[in-house]
């Protein structure tokens, strides 16, 4: 009997054991899985915020540069003039034109006119005109 009993106890006490292990196991797992979640949580906050700041920067260069088509007529109306005025009248001209404006007039220009315009205009206004057209080439 007292060994039965020694028996029933031991069973019990083994029972107790693996439940306590048990629950140590789901507990060690519900612990892990929340770090994980908490993990994925922030890096998809992060990429969230860069995405959102992208946007903004999107933004802001469409505002600042407007399309291109919206602008073509015009501008393909400049460099008709441009293309048949002198060098010195041209480059007069550029200096008092928005230097964004001036670069897409003279990246659509003949080389040797474009050149003969910018060595015409200010030097100041040539330099940062120069620099636009730099960028825009390398955008391409």
């Amino acid at each position: 009997m007292f060994r039965a009993f020694l028996l029933i106890l031991c069973l019990l006490s083994i029972s107790l054991s693996q439940s306590a292990l048990q629950k140590k196991i789901k507990e060690d797992r519900e612990k892990k899985a929340k770090e994980e979640i908490s993990a994925i949580s922030k890096d998809l906050e992060e990429k969230l915020k860069r995405l959102e700041e992208e946007r903004k920067r999107l933004e802001e260069l469409k505002r600042i540069e407007p399309k291109k088509e919206e602008e073509r007529p015009e501008v393909k109306k400049l460099i008709e003039i441009f293309n048949k005025a002198s060098p010195d009248e041209a480059g007069a001209i550029m200096n008092n034109l928005d230097s964004r404006l001036a670069a897409e007039v003279l990246i659509n220009l003949k080389e040797r006119q474009a050149a003969a315009i910018l060595e015409a205009m200010d030097p100041q206004k040539a330099a940062e005109v120069s620099r636009i057209i730099l960028e825009r080439r390398g955008k391409k």
